[in-house]
């Protein structure tokens, strides 16, 4: 079928996999396949997923790392869409045909989040998550629940700067056009969430949140979150090398456009405005607001110039 949505779900000492497996095939309301890719390790008996038509699982007898965990799933994806999430989740009853059917081709879309309570396997409503921005020099995504105040009543699909990471939608294709997740020079893990999102504001497309479905996600707490330290590091200090020196080959917009489209944005700087006919004025020492201006003895390489100062 070609509106398929292939779920990939990189698992390492998951102890809410069957759980996340489960409530997937409960709530989607279209044709889905699951990939499960198991990193390094083989869950307890009562934490594997029942075994089901369209439910794949993938073992690595050695860690590989997230990146490449995600990557090793939509290498063998059938469907059209791509959602990854992590494997402690749990979603709105038709959340697959609900963001397949807003989501074009350069557009990467994340619902709204809410925190799961693994007792009931629902979510906690007192809070919505839904913005974050990234910061300067560490290129870290941060909550800014502050954006909310500029979208106006009712506007259901709005721009992202960054999100989270634990759960995002795409087209196959786009994921493979922009050559997945870099598992080499970004190092297993950390900073995946800026990747994807700087990956597709920058090669053109459009990062967005859709209001229209959701997810819950578990807060794992420090206590249980797996330490990668060297492999952390590789990939912030690659991520910033690359992102802040716009050094990625497939981008066609710089750093700077994204933080302008959501400016102000904490923590960066915000850039000095010029009043362009003010400008021409001071610097010709010209009289009058008459527009157009005119400056005589100007041509063409003249404009140029102008025109990038």
């Amino acid at each position: 079928m070609a509106d398929k949505v292939s779920i990939i779900i990189p698992a390492r000492q998951e102890p809410f996999l069957a759980q996340t497996v489960d409530n997937i095939f409960a709530m989607a309301a279209g044709e889905i396949e699951v990939i499960v890719v198991l990193d390094g390790y083989w869950p307890a008996a009562e934490e594997l997923p029942r075994e089901r038509k369209n439910l794949h699982v993938v073992h690595h007898g050695k860690s590989h790392g997230m990146r490449a965990s995600i990557n090793a799933g939509a290498r063998i994806a059938g469907g059209k869409y791509l959602l990854k999430c992590d494997a402690h989740c749990a979603f709105d009853r038709g959340f697959d045909v609900k963001l397949a059917r807003d989501c074009e081709y350069d557009w990467t879309m994340v619902p709204r989040r809410f925190r799961l309570d693994t007792d009931t396997w629902q979510p906690k409503l007192y809070r919505c998550y839904e913005f974050q921005y990234i910061e300067h020099g560490t290129l870290k995504g941060r909550d800014w629940s502050e954006y909310a105040e500029r979208i106006p009543r009712g506007q259901k699909i709005v721009d992202l700067m960054t999100t989270q990471g634990s759960c995002w939608f795409m087209q196959r294709d786009r994921f493979r056009e922009l050559g997945g997740l870099d598992d080499v020079n970004h190092g297993g893990m950390g900073r995946e969430a800026q990747e994807i999102c700087l990956k597709t504001w920058l090669s053109g497309g459009r990062f967005v949140l859709t209001r229209k479905t959701w997810y819950a996600h578990w807060n794992k707490g420090r206590e249980h979150v797996l330490s990668d330290t060297e492999g952390k590091r590789k990939s912030t200090a690659h991520a910033i090398d690359l992102w802040t020196n716009n050094k990625w080959p497939g981008q066609t917009r710089r750093l700077s456009w994204v933080v302008r489209h959501f400016a102000p944005v904490p923590t960066w700087p915000q850039e000095k405005r010029v009043d362009a006919r003010q400008f021409i004025r001071d610097k010709y020492q010209l009289n009058g607001d008459d527009s157009p201006v005119m400056v005589k003895g100007m041509n063409r390489p003249g404009l140029y110039r102008l025109f990038a100062e």
